[in-house]
């Protein structure tokens, strides 16, 4: 009887076997290559200045990202990416950018930048110039300046310590009906920024001495010519007058400190020397410093710029303030 043998014997190629072998190398090198750049997006990082950067400052960037060899930069205003390690880049209109990192070709990382207004550089010889020629006057008794600015057109005086012209002339008078202090303040060609201010003292009205057969009559309404002796008043204080010192670092505390209820307006008249209608400018507006905390009180502010100009006797005479709102409300 015959036996059959079914047996079937297998034969791998060589060909076939020299493929799988090659497949797998070349895997292999690829995972390798792979493994050895591996960057995870969370390890990626890169440094440049956050604050105080304007318009047309050049800002450096930096990536710090370890086992970085390649580099896309977005700076989120429309520009062309940049491809080194540090680059440097200006923006040319204030705001907030999103800047965008891509390094080896992985997912992106993200930071955001505040780009403020670039600082106005004033022109000195565009400055307000003027000179009192009646520095000591009296109630009643006509005050006279003489304006000294160049090239100027147009003139706005305010002698009342308030906003608004009360004289368009070039040299005008002006009569007080009230004695105190009184800041005079001069805008040239319409320029607010260059605007200046000067204080006087005006002093009240001198009464004058009654005789009615030898007997003097004086008003008990006001101080006697003569108090003491015969040595005449004099007008001229023995001690000049000096404002309270503040910075503007805390005099921006205090602005956040009326925002919250904290303070008011009235907590600031020692380095106002008293003027709380101080004409100020407020985001590029005119209005007055007790205005503007009314408007603030209650309300979420951040504080962007702020500008203090003072007097020889620490009074402050201007202030230019920026801010934002962060509340709704």
């Amino acid at each position: 009887m015959k036996t059959s043998n079914n047996t079937k014997n297998y034969h791998l190629d060589k060909n076939v076997i020299l493929f799988f072998i090659t497949t797998i190398l070349v895997t292999a090198t690829v995972f390798a290559f792979k493994y050895v750049n591996y960057t995870p997006c969370e390890m990626i990082e890169f440094s440049f200045k956050e604050e105080g950067v304007r318009v047309d400052d050049p800002i450096a960037f930096e990536d710090t990202t370890i086992g970085a060899l390649e580099w896309k930069w977005d700076f989120g205003d429309s520009t062309a990416t940049d491809t080194r390690r540090k680059p440097y880049h200006t923006y040319k209109k204030p705001g907030e950018y999103t800047i965008s990192l891509i390094v080896n070709g992985k997912c992106p990382k993200e930071r955001k930048i505040t780009v403020l207004e670039k600082k106005e550089i004033l022109d000195p010889s565009k400055k307000a110039k003027f000179k009192i020629l009646t520095p000591k006057i009296r109630v009643g008794e006509k005050l006279k300046v003489e304006d000294n600015t160049l090239n100027a057109t147009t003139w706005e005086w305010n002698f009342e310590n308030a906003i608004g012209a009360t004289s368009r002339e070039q040299n005008p008078e002006y009569t007080y009906s009230t004695s105190g202090k009184k800041t005079i303040t001069l805008i040239v060609n319409g320029e607010i920024k260059y605007a200046t201010t000067q204080t006087i003292e005006v002093l009240p009205k001198k009464k004058e001495k009654i005789k009615n057969d030898d007997v003097v009559v004086r008003d008990v309404s006001v101080i006697p010519e003569n108090p003491i002796g015969d040595d005449p008043i004099d007008d001229d204080p023995k001690e000049e007058f000096k404002a309270p010192e503040i910075s503007e670092k805390s005099f921006r505390s205090k602005i956040i400190l009326v925002s919250t209820k904290k303070l008011t307006a009235k907590d600031f008249k020692p380095y106002l020397c008293g003027n709380l209608d101080l004409p100020i400018i407020v985001n590029k507006k005119r209005t007055t410093f007790i205005e503007f905390c009314e408007k603030i009180r209650g309300k979420g502010i951040k504080i962007k710029e702020l500008e203090l100009t003072k007097e020889d006797n620490n009074c402050i005479k201007n202030v230019v303030v920026r801010y934002s709102k962060t509340s709704l409300f």
